[in-house]
């Protein structure tokens, strides 16, 4: 009896133990099956050399030239800074619904170099709010239009594009521009492993590179380990769903029924 009562304490020990570190398990586990990513480089424009598709098959062909190997696309990751969209963690209201204000204060940092810190992040997302209740009388699911207003009038940048019913080369194209690109998302269609599951309804991250693959290289302020994370770029392309309408009265269920007839669209930013 005494022995069954020690399996038992031990199996018990073994139990809350794993419960505890399983964030860490996971987080390990994810770490070792990331790839190798480019170098971050602040100002890129590649010429001449074609981003893959992710679903191209390789043909079969003679052995590259040395010319046409030195050519071949080896990834592109833009220097974006990143920050969770819950600087401190705290992912309470505003900042559970910051990813919109988030992300643009990301890709504003990449132009500017100012400096990003988890003070910072909070006290410029409490400015955008104010801005935005004041400018749309709501803060949450700001649309893409929405979201470029906040970069133009907010931020002052010239020229802001929105752009709609856009194709994976045209994501590509801004990237190899050495244009990061806001993108809205049915958040719950990208299988995110580190969101507050099932996560969340409407999103907002920003791309800011390619892998060797073609795959999707981005900022993503809905987590805190989002930075350089990789998408398949099928599947980040799949969810990319603009809200078919911004405003904190809406509620969660009717949001998510009617995101997936949401546009898609993308959000590009050009240097003042």
């Amino acid at each position: 009896m005494k022995k069954i009562l020690i399996a038992v304490g031990v199996l018990l020990i073994i139990g809350i133990s794993a419960f505890f570190l399983r964030d860490n398990v996971r987080d390990v586990t994810l770490e070792l099956e990331k790839r190798q990513l480019p170098a971050e480089v602040k100002d890129a424009a590649v010429k001449d050399v074609a981003a893959p598709s992710p679903t191209a098959a390789p043909s079969p062909t003679a052995a590259p030239s040395p010319t046409a190997a030195a050519k071949k696309f080896a990834g592109l990751n833009l220097a974006v800074p990143f920050s969770a969209q819950a600087p401190y963690g705290d992912w309470s209201l505003p900042y559970g619904e910051a990813c919109e204000e988030a992300s643009a204060l990301l890709v504003d940092r990449f132009y500017t170099g100012a400096e990003l810190t988890p003070e910072i992040v909070k006290q410029e997302i409490l400015k955008i709010i104010a801005w935005e209740n004041k400018t749309f009388g709501y803060y949450k699911h700001t649309t893409a239009i929405e979201t470029g207003r906040i970069l133009k009038e907010y931020f002052n940048y010239k020229r802001v594009d929105v752009n709609y019913d856009i194709s994976l080369a045209d994501i590509k194209a801004q990237i190899m521009a050495g244009r990061p690109v806001i993108v809205p998302l049915a958040g719950r269609l990208i299988g995110n492993p580190y969101y507050r599951q099932p996560g969340p309804i409407y999103h907002m991250l920003v791309i800011k590179g390619l892998t060797e693959d073609g795959d999707f290289i981005t900022n993503d302020v809905g987590t805190k380990r989002g930075n350089n994370y990789v998408y398949d770029a099928n599947v980040l392309y799949d969810a990319i769903h603009d809200a078919p309408y911004g405003g904190g009265e809406l509620n969660d269920i009717g949001l998510e029924k009617d995101i997936p007839t949401g546009r898609k669209a993308i959000i590009v930013v050009y240097p003042n």
